[in-house]
């Protein structure tokens, strides 16, 4: 991760209130609203993703120019963050991926860290825990998650939208670190569900809600499965190739992230009519293309771990994130799941069962 350039940013702050708003799909922590806004105990815990199509489109360095289009679906598997607003010391405790003490926020070593206590206006006297169900660098959006777990257990019940927590926690990892990252993980933490993300060049994003038959719904859950390469990567550092591509007008790298984008129109058809072969067939067409995107996304291991799970009966099949490790998402035919994990496990990779999950971002508190 690239440190910190910026001046020290202002607290969250709640958006202003629309004089007709009513609480919809777009709150968060609507039920808690009206408790006290003393201090208290907080947990909240955000989901983790998988990409189905567009990924890469949602980069500024093509969303700005050209439009992105994403269609991701989050699953029962969290990143959790818990904020206990008192320490006896009045310095920072903080339990992420390495225990950390510090007299205040600013002097944190993690970046990602730093820079989400800073954005949430947690300076000192605070003591932060971090949970996941995955390791760092898995590809499911897991950095992302953490930031907006951190952001909404930070702010006041009822202080921000799912868009705002989405927004402020995409903002710490373009703005406030400088990373080559979309922001695609940050709104599907946010707001859950099955969603047709529309990365507008203006900078507006619209998370709308992709509601399937339940027919649908249910072989889609029944076909993917998740395995974890056994490697873990920053995807702020492999991303800033193709970022670096886009940006110079690279006419290969861009015709394959047209045609990735393209693909997610196909995509969002063949799951409405619960065509489970053509998104099998999808999901290899866009692994072939992203990855030729970088030199760093694949491997001759990582294709032959792909190759490897098409062989043994999966329909199809791609890295998720950026490449370059993290979980292998697979297209499966339920009656080949026995074959497919005897096959991977043999190779050395461990399954993450999970489902899909309409939840986005969630606290509880509990007063002190």
């Amino acid at each position: 991760m690239t440190d910190i350039r910026w001046p020290l940013p202002t607290a969250l702050t709640p958006p202003p209130a629309a004089p007709d708003a009513t609480p919809d799909a777009d709150a968060v922590d609507a039920g808690q609203a009206t408790q006290p806004a003393g201090p208290a105990v907080v947990t909240a815990r955000s989901p983790l993703r998988v990409s189905l199509a567009g990924g890469g489109t949602d980069l500024p360095s093509y969303s700005s120019r050209h439009g992105g289009l994403v269609l991701s679906c989050a699953i029962d598997r969290y990143v959790g963050v818990t904020v206990f607003p008192r320490e006896f010391d009045g310095r920072v405790r903080a339990a992420t991926d390495s225990y950390d003490l510090c007299d205040r926020s600013h002097q944190h070593p993690n970046p990602m860290t730093r820079a989400c206590l800073l954005r949430a206006g947690l300076r000192s006297g605070y003591q932060i825990a971090s949970f996941s169900d995955v390791p760092s660098g898995s590809g499911l959006g897991g950095s992302a998650a953490f930031a907006v777990s951190l952001l909404h257990a930070a702010a006041q019940p009822g202080a921000l939208s799912r868009q705002a927590l989405a927004e402020a926690a995409s903002a710490v990892e373009i703005d406030d670190l400088g990373r080559a990252v979309g922001k695609q993980d940050h709104y599907m933490a946010a707001y859950g569900g099955i969603r047709l993300l529309r990365f507008h060049p203006s900078g507006r994003v619209a998370p709308d809600r992709l509601d399937l038959p339940a027919a649908s719904r249910s072989a889609l859950e029944a076909h993917l499965m998740l395995f974890h390469s056994g490697i873990s990567r920053d995807a702020g550092d492999i991303l800033a190739e193709q970022n670096q591509r886009t940006l110079s007008g690279h006419d290969a790298s861009l015709r394959r992230l047209h045609a990735i984008r393209s693909i997610t129109h196909g995509m969002t058809e063949a799951l409405v009519k619960g065509d489970m072969e053509a998104v099998a067939g999808l999901v290899n067409e866009h692994w072939s293309l992203k990855a030729r995107l970088g030199s760093r996304i694949s491997s001759p291991h990582l294709q032959a771990l792909h190759d490897r799970a098409l062989e043994a009966g999966a329909g199809g099949a791609k890295l998720l994130g950026s490449g370059g490790g993290g979980f292998l998402l697979l297209v499966c035919p339920p009656g080949r799941h026995t074959e497919v994990r005897r096959s991977l496990g043999e190779a050395g990779l461990r399954e993450l069962p999970f489902r899909l999950t309409d939840e986005g971002s969630r606290t509880v508190r509990l007063p002190l």
